[in-house]
């Protein structure tokens, strides 16, 4: 039996609580989700809302009537609580209202994007060239780790009222969900004053900066010289054995700490390294780092990802159909797994008045 089988979660959804409700419908709940007609929620429904039903927000009654019932209400209305939930629920129903903001904060009521929010939380001014404008992360990042926090506090909702009996609530703020995941940039400015800034394709450490993606003879792998020696000289035993390694065979390497090395000497080195890089497939450079434990990965394009036999097999991707549309997709499916398994193929229903949804009756 799944692990949140016959619990039912009503989710308000806005982009902010979705990839929350799948996780929780993954785990086996009974998700109903109420979702705004917006071009945003169209383009998330395939990918955050399979294994969902979709409510219409037509009824605010039966939707209030629904919070009444559920175990577990995700809230993540914009714009205040325009159904009433906050009245609605029962003393031993999981509330969890998700905002931009915290609710009495500085910022609270403020609109927010996946993009101001990635911005805001100290991400972007971190993330890409130091000679180029700031970057984000692909997709809508915030938003998911929104999501996993919202998932992540009902969880602990119900073990709480497993142990009181009694229900809980909490406000969560998407904002201070992508913040923590900035763990480093925050503490370092809390603790020194200092700010981060963007190093691109470079890790600094002490006084020199190493390489961290690499192009190779089909593509991308992505390894940095760190202070490792073991793994160190498993790399450079490969290359000896190759005729490659020039003088990083002269290096005793537990001896040497690269933090401390002078950017030169870094680059020499590494310009070595680049054209065996460079001289070899992903496949084979990855198979030597498995082997001798180099700690280096390769890189895969969406397309190796979708291709990819080692994901079929483990059933990442399932197939579903939206009725509505008729658009038919491959996307990300179960979010865990007790025991490798099909992927099955699954529907996206058309969305149903609140009045009219009879999954929960009885």
């Amino acid at each position: 039996m799944s692990m949140l089988a016959g619990l039912r979660v009503l989710e308000i959804a806005d982009g902010m609580t979705d990839v929350g409700g799948r996780m929780l419908a993954e785990l086996g709940a009974d998700v109903a989700v109420v979702l705004p007609e917006t071009q945003a929620n169209r383009t998330r429904r395939l990918a955050w809302h399979h294994g969902k039903t979709i409510i219409s927000p037509d009824d605010p009654d039966a939707i209030r009537a629904l919070a009444a019932k559920a175990d577990v209400v995700l809230d993540g209305q914009r714009e205040g609580d325009r159904f009433g939930l906050g009245e609605a629920v029962s003393d031993d129903t999981i509330y969890i209202r998700v905002s931009p903001f915290s609710t009495n904060g500085p910022y609270a009521g403020r609109p927010a994007t996946d993009l101001t929010l990635f911005a805001l939380s100290g991400l972007m001014h971190v993330t890409g060239d130091p000679k180029r404008l700031p970057l984000k992360f692909p997709g809508q990042q915030a938003y998911a780790l929104t999501g996993i926090h919202a998932a992540t506090a009902a969880l602990l909702g119900l073990q709480a009222r497993r142990r009181t009996g009694k229900g809980q609530k909490a406000d969560l703020s998407a904002f201070q969900s992508a913040v923590l995941s900035n763990y480093r940039e925050a503490l370092m400015y809390e603790w020194t004053g200092r700010t981060g800034r963007r190093h691109g394709n470079l890790l600094v450490r002490g006084k020199s900066g190493v390489r961290q993606v690499w192009p190779c003879k089909d593509g991308y792998v992505t390894w940095s010289m760190i202070d490792n020696p073991s793994m160190m000289r498993a790399v450079v035993s490969v290359l000896e054995e190759k005729g490659a390694a020039g003088e990083l065979s002269q290096i005793d390497w537990d001896n040497t700490l690269v933090a401390d090395t002078p950017q030169e000497t870094i680059e020499r080195w590494q310009a070595i390294l680049a054209d065996f890089f460079a001289s070899h497939s992903r496949e084979e450079l990855g198979a030597w780092s498995l082997k001798t434990g180099w700690g280096l990965s390769v890189i895969y394009s969406p397309q190796d990802v979708r291709g990819s036999e080692h994901l079929k097999a483990r059933g990442l991707f399932v197939e579903v159909v939206d009725e509505e549309t008729g658009v038919t997709a491959s996307v990300p499916g179960p979010l865990f797994h007790s025991a490798v398994m099909d992927a099955p193929r699954r529907t996206l229903s058309r969305p149903v008045p609140a009045s009219g949804f009879a999954g929960w009756e009885g």
